[in-house]
């Protein structure tokens, strides 16, 4: 009995401490004004295109040891067909690349490293979708935090001009504002800057990871020792 009195009281004091977060987390928001509304949406797009990335942005997303073994044999066999198939079958920036490789596999072999070249900047695109999203809230939140510094600024001026018995409050509502829209605005930008990074130099690995691949895939299909006609044979 003891001890579920005491769990009981431990759990009526965790509810009540979150309750009470929220409820100052409540009133922080209000007391920034109508700048934190912006600031909100932000602040969700930027979490959900970071979780979003991390999710995906995984190594072995892109190179599956598994598919990395399948299309090595397909092509040091030189079945370019099934190669080719199993690439339509399991679409993303390593199979597109393997695709192209394939498909242009005749190609000088400059210009096939070209067109390699253009697709992996293609692929690289894709690896960084949402990015410029996230770099333009890193930037935005800021100035959003900076127009709720003016506008409690303003609010704070027209306190002064006017006067009155409620002057204290006003004055103290229009300093609230400016400096909460201000800490609002920095604590969105700040770790979707440093995570924004993070992010692209993920995508930039992945690729180089995906280019390094296809180099060695590049010289099964242009091997020296071997004449290709157009059917793929010996």
């Amino acid at each position: 009995m003891l001890a579920h009195e005491i769990a009981t009281d431990r759990i009526s004091r965790s509810e009540k401490l979150v309750f009470e977060l929220l409820q100052n987390g409540i009133d922080i928001f209000r007391s920034g004004g109508p700048v934190m509304y912006p600031l909100g949406m932000l602040s969700v797009v930027a979490v959900a295109i970071i979780l979003e990335r991390l999710w995906v942005l995984r190594r072995q997303n892109y190179l599956e040891p598994g598919t990395v073994h399948v299309l090595s044999g397909l092509l040091g066999g030189r079945d370019y067909k099934s190669a080719s198939d199993f690439c339509r079958r399991h679409p993303g920036p390593f199979t597109e690349l393997v695709h192209t490789m394939v498909e242009n596999r005749y190609a000088p072999y400059d210009e096939l490293k070209e067109i390699l070249s253009d697709t992996g900047r293609r692929q690289l695109l894709s690896l960084q979708r949402g990015l410029p999203a996230l770099a333009t809230i890193v930037g935005g939140a800021p100035l959003l935090g900076l127009l709720g510094t003016v506008m409690g600024m303003i609010n704070i001026f027209k306190a002064v001009a006017t006067g009155g018995s409620g002057i204290n409050e006003t004055l103290a509502t229009g300093i609230s504002q400016a400096l909460i829209t201000t800490a609002t605005g920095l604590i969105i930008a700040i770790p979707a800057l440093f995570t924004h990074s993070f992010l692209e130099a993920r995508a930039v690995a992945i690729l180089s990871d995906i280019e390094a691949q296809m180099m060695d895939y590049l010289h099964l299909v242009r091997r020296p020792d071997i004449e290709v006609d157009e059917d793929g044979e010996s």
